[in-house]
């Protein structure tokens, strides 16, 4: 998996600025953090829902505006409310909501689930917006002892920087449990093609980006109890490979590996990658991330985020002497463990050249808490940085300049929003 590739970029998010200073600059830096007034979050139609879904955050840059759209969404109940799209004063941090003008309309969401995308995927040369739906998780709308699904929920962009909402045949129109999606080009023609992952006789689906749309091009059922998706260059052979990790396998004779699938013009391969059971007997794996490696050439580090039920959760990592082959990550970092991980960015964020990650859903936690620093070989600290730790909301990069070593940050719940730039420079 290229630099480019990876899910989610500071660069492609936010234009990082980068140059390097040397150490008199670095030592007489201003490492002060600031932090503007809270500002009053107003909507244009009532909420229905009060609370922002963790999972579904983006921050994204048009032209010289910068926008957050997120959905407020909650797992159990029968309400529905939004997408709601809001323009920010990256001075002040004040939001105001242009649902309306941006996304061109309000449309329903159940319960999304990351990664939310911010690619294009038509290859009009515009970005879109992808994320997929399973929907509530309410007993009373059991039907036939099972959830019934939502639709997944694609935005294409438009050249005037606004969105419209898409309609493509068996993605946006079709109720299931959806719980994954990766982005990457499976068919190497230089774009970005969707796989979609449901808890279904389907489990994935393939939808290939070509003349200016995305077209489903077949079910891919390895039998795998498929949790979480992820498209990267697995083993380094310079194929593109869809990693299948299994959510939790309750069979007596166990059947679920980390599976490498390859596409061919119509069928698919698979291969086991990992022991049965990779995660153990109760844990299951519903996100999966791939870091290039700076100590290994071009070779990946997967981390397989698992869970067996509310924050008990497991993070794997894999080996650099073999990718098969997976180690508790509690073994080799002293992080938190069980910080309920959800979404994530993935960006440098000490200005070293060495990605680290910044897990996004974790309000309730201080800043420092929810950043990885990458050490190197993808191992990670948490940092020290100077920073309240009083403050527990949402926070979202807006960007970085390398010259003063901070990253101005969007700070934010449903009510209050301010900006906060910390020194973040190593």
């Amino acid at each position: 998996m290229k630099r480019s590739t990876v899910l989610l970029i500071c660069i492609s998010l936010l234009g990082c600025k980068k140059s390097s200073n040397s150490d008199d600059e670095i030592q007489n830096a201003n490492k002060s953090t600031t932090y503007s007034a809270q500002q009053n979050i107003s909507y244009a139609t009532p909420l229905r829902v009060s609370s922002v879904h963790p999972e579904t955050i983006k921050v994204i840059q048009v032209g010289s505006n910068y926008h957050l759209i997120t959905s407020f969404a909650e797992l159990f109940g029968t309400t529905y409310d939004y997408f709601r799209s809001f323009k920010i004063d990256v001075n002040t941090g004040l939001l105001t909501e242009n649902t309306s003008t941006l996304l061109g309309e309000y449309k329903e969401v159940g319960f999304p689930k990351s990664p939310f995308y911010y690619e294009d995927l038509n290859g009009d040369g515009i970005k879109d917006l992808f994320v997929a739906d399973h929907g509530k998780e309410t007993p009373s709308l059991m039907i036939n002892g099972k959830f019934p699904g939502y639709v997944n929920h694609l935005f294409w962009g438009k050249s005037n920087g606004t969105f419209s909402k898409a309609n493509v045949p068996d993605l946006t129109n079709v109720l299931k449990f959806y719980h994954n999606s990766a982005v990457g080009d499976l068919d190497k023609d230089g774009d970005k093609d969707l796989v979609v992952q449901s808890f279904t006789s389907e489990e994935m689906e393939v939808f290939i980006n070509a003349n200016n749309t995305l077209t489903k091009k077949m079910n891919v059922d390895v039998q795998n109890q498929t949790g979480s998706v992820f498209i990267a260059d697995m083993d380094n052979d310079g194929n593109t490979d869809i990693v299948s990790a299994p959510y939790i396998d309750r069979a007596n004779t166990p059947s679920t590996y980390i599976q490498k699938i390859n596409l061919t013009s119509n069928s698919y391969t698979k291969t086991n990658s990992s022991i049965v059971r990779p995660f153990g007997n109760d844990f299951g794996c519903f996100k999966i991330i791939g870091i290039p490696n700076s100590k290994n050439g071009n070779k990946n580090t997967f981390f397989y985020f698992v869970e067996s039920g509310v924050l008990a959760q497991k993070v794997f990592r894999s080996k650099d002497s073999d990718f098969t082959q997976l180690e508790d990550i509690t073994t080799i970092q002293n992080t938190a463990p069980n910080n309920n991980f959800r979404d994530y960015l993935i960006m440098d964020l000490d200005f070293d050249r060495l990605d680290d990650i910044l897990f996004i859903t974790n309000n309730g936690e201080p800043l420092t808490k929810r950043v990885w620093i990458n050490k190197g070989g993808n191992i990670f600290e948490n940092p020290n940085w100077d920073i309240n730790p009083s403050l527990t909301d949402f926070f979202i990069p807006i960007s970085q300049n390398a010259s003063t070593g901070k990253t101005k940050f969007l700070h934010f719940n449903p009510a209050k929003s301010q900006i906060v730039e910390v020194y973040t420079k190593k």
